[in-house]
């Protein structure tokens, strides 16, 4: 799958075969959303739950660099399916987002899903409000030691 955002930006799935390959570019754009997993994951978590299957793999490309990424998986819950955006990093958001967002619909309604979600910081708000995404919830976290 390969769709055109604008005339030099390109947003397409990444075959596993591949992901070697790109890995060095896809983990520069994550790097900085993976931190915030506190240690949780790291770039070799990511990249393993891609080439196993876990993780579906996007890429958004100008050329042959990498402008951004971002990690899809369908969650399957007892009343619904969902497909969620797990990690997201890199640049110029504002230009491939509007295209983002359609194809990443597209892609959830053709895999049986019922609705998007997304995980990131609360500053996605003002970006993702514009296409009819809400806060769902605030995640607490408190380690024990």
């Amino acid at each position: 799958m390969k769709d055109v955002i604008l005339d030099n930006l390109v947003l397409t799935a990444v075959p596993t075969s591949v992901v070697d390959v790109i890995w060095n570019d896809v983990s520069r754009v994550l790097r900085r959303s993976v931190l915030t997993a506190d240690g949780r994951f790291d770039l070799n978590d990511v990249r393993d739950g891609i080439k196993s299957g876990i993780y579906g793999l996007w890429v958004v490309m100008e050329d042959d660099k990498v402008v951004a990424a971002l990690t899809t998986r369908v969650v399957v819950y007892p009343q619904c399916k969902s497909l969620a955006m797990d990690w997201i990093g890199g640049s110029r958001m504002r230009e491939w987002l509007p295209q983002a967002q359609k194809v990443m619909t597209k892609f959830a309604k053709e895999n049986g899903c019922t609705e998007l979600e997304g995980y990131g910081r609360k500053g996605w708000d003002r970006w993702l409000r514009a296409y009819g995404w809400k806060p769902h919830y605030i995640a607490y976290k408190m380690e024990i030691s």
